[in-house]
């Protein structure tokens, strides 16, 4: 999924018509490219929403303590939360979260799996996160719209967004009915 493509979905469902061919090109005026951008703001927003509430990144690091001390400017993307710490073995590591480490009684070295909030987006930019176009062209319709102080609109998108958020999150197996005798 290309965010240019997010944006120029964006362009036709807000009637932006004027935009769509400009979306990822320098071809556009002033006015043309301040709007992209803040579009482009918009699709940021929506998707961190995504990633950070629906359909988290995960990292694994394996790291060295620091006399029991992990300090998160040790790992190599930004962390939003700490899933689990566990030794060399497989076992949980207990551990106390601050505002900028964690705290381990031993002084290993441990695998960390961490929810990470990605990168702002560019124009260009491919969307890694395997989900329907359609949740985030909701999300950026919605933020621009309540960023221009629409909100009867912006609510509108707002529940598409979230239900169509809830309809992919759902779990999507076959169900089984149990074998029943036919009776006459």
């Amino acid at each position: 999924m290309n965010i240019n493509n997010i944006i120029k979905l964006s362009c036709k469902i807000l009637g932006f018509d004027d935009l769509v061919d400009v979306v990822g090109t320098e071809n556009g005026d002033d006015i043309q490219n301040a709007k992209l951008d803040i579009l482009l703001s918009c699709a940021n927003l929506a998707y961190e929403e995504i990633v950070t509430e629906y359909i988290p990144i995960l990292v694994e690091e394996t790291v060295s303590s620091d006399n029991g001390l992990i300090y998160f400017d040790s790992f190599s993307k930004p962390i939003s939360g700490i899933i689990s710490v566990k030794n060399h073995s497989g076992r949980n590591v207990p551990y106390l979260q601050s505002v900028d480490h964690i705290k381990l009684n031993s002084q290993d070295q441990v695998d960390v799996v961490y929810q990470t909030i990605p990168e702002p987006l560019e124009f260009g930019d491919e969307i890694s996160v395997i989900f329907p176009d359609r949740v985030l062209v909701y999300g950026v319709v919605r933020e621009f719209y309540f960023f221009q102080g629409q909100s009867d609109e912006a609510l509108l998108y707002e529940n598409r967004f979230k239900d169509s958020l809830v309809s992919f999150m759902r779990k999507k197996s076959l169900i089984k009915l149990p074998k029943r005798p036919w009776k006459f």
